[in-house]
């Protein structure tokens, strides 16, 4: 697999194609892309069956190690790839350490070894059975192992320890990727520590570049935050110079990558300093509290709210599709009124319908991103979801404060 950049300017936003050959009839991938966000393999409440029905265009599937860790034993005597033995065979997958959609727990840390949190416990792992995993799933791309244990509130002491272990882990990778005819053809991913912490930022950069930039194919900015539902709310105005910093620092003609459950608003930000890759684990969290994403893409959307809670009891008899005129199956075929009844009967088709239209709607997103970066109006479209995004934030402080007022003066009767 390579990448392929239209623009080679820093800090600003870019299309790119990946493009796979090997093993599988010539695929293209546009960038910005994001990942497929799958657990054991999965994307969450939707089988890759189902998934047919959401989108026919080559994908990539984010495979976190943690959630297939208990397959590692069976992956070593499995001659196929991955996604072979995952029931998924034309898609592509790139395997990566953590599950963005999940809190990653902090400390625990152990010299050489990076903690990984699994349904049974936790398991440590080095840089060889890191690689050991590589070889045996055989992804198509591959994040080397790195310690991004770090966010905002991490002391320098930690965000020290942070980048000398993934300097480390990178080297090591590395030397094993050199060494075997399994992964030469896969699509390396150099993770860059640093915390919060410029000069930290720096020294992992040097290092990385130093190590063998020629065998990096592109480039994890992490240690931003610790995963979790928390990374959508997280103020793009406190990563924003450590995000330009390290664009700067980095060959322009590498991919650019972050992980997390960034909001659409943030998305566009990022994409606006020259990030390429993201995943689809907002659509995840945003699925788990029985919301919809309804905001508007294109003029001919109808439908202006930003989002919706499908649990809201104001929707029991709205005989509306989640958005008017949208192409989804849940869309196509049920109204907001059954949704709704749905996940007040706590039927598991719940989640899977509003999964369903999540991933649409975001696949539509990043197409829409593509497009307004080609017609160079990126600009008025972050405006645009930005106004939306505000309205929404009114709507919702207003909700809960008429709920305290009301619950108050029930109180005092």
């Amino acid at each position: 697999m390579k990448f392929f950049v239209r623009s080679s300017t820093k800090r600003c936003p870019r299309l790119g194609v990946l493009r796979c050959t090997e093993g599988k009839s010539e695929v293209e991938i546009e960038t910005p892309v994001v990942l497929l966000h799958t657990q054991g393999g999965h994307i969450p409440h939707i089988t890759h069956e189902v998934f047919k029905l959401v989108s026919k265009e080559p994908q990539i599937l984010q495979i976190p190690l943690v959630s297939m860790h208990s397959f590692k034993d069976t992956m070593t005597y499995y001659n196929g790839t991955i996604s072979e033995f995952i029931g998924s065979k034309n898609s592509l997958t790139c395997l990566t350490l953590h599950d963005p959609s999940n809190l990653t727990k902090q400390g625990h840390h152990t010299r050489d070894k990076i903690p990984i949190w699994t349904k049974r416990g936790k398991v440590l792992y080095d840089a060889d059975m890191y690689m050991d995993v590589v070889e045996s799933f055989k992804p198509n791309m591959y994040y080397l192992l790195s310690d991004g244990d770090t966010n905002k509130t991490s002391p320098q002491k930690r965000i020290a320890k942070a980048v000398e272990q993934t300097v480390v882990f990178n080297k090591q990778c590395l030397e094993r990727h050199r060494k075997s005819e399994v992964l030469k053809k896969m699509f390396v991913m150099a993770p860059i520590a640093g915390g919060y912490c410029l000069k930290s930022r720096e020294h992992c950069i040097d290092r990385a570049l130093f190590i063998d930039a020629n065998e990096i194919d592109g480039f994890l900015i992490d240690g931003l935050h610790n995963n979790g539902p928390e990374v959508e709310f997280l103020p793009f105005e406190e990563i924003k110079s450590i995000l330009e910093f390290s664009v700067d620092k980095l060959p322009p003609e590498k991919l650019c990558s972050v992980q997390g459950c960034w909001s659409p608003l943030n998305v566009i930000k990022l994409v606006q300093c020259g990030i390429d890759m993201f995943d689809t684990s907002y659509c995840h969290i945003l699925t788990e509290r029985s919301a919809a994403m309804t905001f508007q893409i294109d003029t001919s959307d109808e439908n202006n709210d930003y989002e919706i809670n499908l649990r809201h009891h104001s929707l029991a008899e709205d005989f509306t599709p989640i958005i008017d005129g949208c192409e989804c199956l849940a869309c196509k075929k049920y109204t907001r009124a059954y949704i709704h009844h749905l996940l007040t009967v706590q039927e598991l088709l719940a989640p899977v319908l509003i999964m369903i239209h999540n991933i649409h709607h975001y696949l539509r997103f990043f197409r829409k991103i593509r497009q307004c970066i080609a017609n160079d109006t990126l600009d008025e479209f972050e405006n645009f979801i930005a106004g939306r995004y505000e309205n929404y934030q009114r709507k919702t402080t207003s909700s809960v404060e008429d709920k305290i007022i009301s619950e108050n003066i029930g109180d005092n009767i």
